[in-house]
């Protein structure tokens, strides 16, 4: 501002000509300090602006209430949100499930398939049984049964992503049911002895790949993706090997089907344990009947080309 402006404003307090106008007198400095105010906001005797420290006072106080806040319990429990939700982001939009969950969704997968394949073979074996003492198999009621096979595994997977407990469940070991009926056909080809053999033969090979791809370091993605191409193939040459029917190429066939399924139980294996340790979502046990679908498929694929391998014929 000016010079003139000062020299004319009389309601500065300490208008005393341009010269002087920033000094104080001695009765000025023994008198209170007090504030009056012009058009420019409070001034105190010194011409410092109350208005000003008036601003610096609330900022003050506000970085002291927001330092009480972060330091109090609730302003804690934020921080450690945020910082929660940034390793979420980190996860790729998944926080991170404890060792304990991981282990309990691997039990519960193993646990299910166990139960799964119990009832499919006392289903198998008792149709098996059922039609070797009549003699009669009913063909219709096969194709019926093969193709509700894959409705209920349709309905199943719907019912995993939608996080539905029991209908999981119940769709689960009705598919597992069902297979057990489809399956009492092969039995009958083969002798009770080497199907026996072969389950356990089966369930060795089985046993070693689910622990390697549940111990292993190894990131099996990438050999994922190989054998699901390998298992499009393989079915495709299955369908072609029913119109020309030859020995030969069903055993090769049964031959890249071991190899397959074996690779793909470590590699399901290992996907559970993504699963359970970045799906916090889902439900452990919707993720651990996942699971268990999944290992049984691979069981049961590898018992049957295993047992075209080894078993023997009646």
């Amino acid at each position: 501002m000016s010079d003139n402006y000062y020299q004319d404003n009389d309601s500065y307090p300490n208008n005393q000509g341009s010269s002087n106008r920033y000094s104080l007198n001695e009765s000025q400095l023994n008198e209170p300090q007090t504030s009056q105010s012009n058009q420019y906001g409070e001034y105190s005797q010194y011409g410092q602006s109350n208005q000003t420290n008036s601003y610096y006072n609330q900022y003050e106080q506000q970085m002291q209430a927001q330092s009480g806040y972060q330091n109090s319990q609730y302003g804690a429990f934020q921080n450690n949100y945020y910082a929660a939700q940034q390793k979420t982001v980190l996860n790729g939009g998944y926080s991170s499930a404890s060792e304990a969950t991981v282990r309990e969704v691997l039990t519960n997968s193993f646990l299910y398939m166990f139960l799964g394949l119990l009832v499919t073979g006392i289903i198998s074996t008792f149709f098996a049984n059922k039609i070797l003492e009549t003699g009669y198999f009913n063909v219709p009621a096969f194709f019926v049964a093969l193709a509700l096979e894959f409705v209920v595994v349709i309905a199943a997977q719907s019912a995993m992503k939608n996080n539905n407990v029991t209908l999981s469940y119940i769709l689960f070991f009705a598919y597992s049911a069902i297979n057990g009926f489809t399956l009492s056909i092969v039995l009958i080809a083969y002798t009770s002895e080497s199907v026996v053999s072969v389950f356990f033969i089966c369930a060795a090979v089985f046993g070693v790949m689910a622990a390697f791809g549940a111990l292993t370091k190894l990131d099996l993605t990438n050999m994922g993706s190989i054998l699901m191409v390998g298992l499009f193939g393989l079915i495709i040459a299955c369908i072609i090997n029913i119109f020309l029917g030859s020995e030969r190429i069903d055993y090769i066939i049964s031959i890249v089907g071991v190899v397959i399924f074996v690779g793909l139980t470590a590699y399901d294996t290992q996907k559970i344990k993504t699963l359970a340790s970045t799906h916090t979502g889902y439900s452990p046990a919707v993720i651990g009947i996942w699971g268990a679908l999944e290992l049984y498929l691979d069981f049961i694929n590898l018992f049957l080309k295993l047992l075209r391998l080894l078993g023997k014929r009646r």
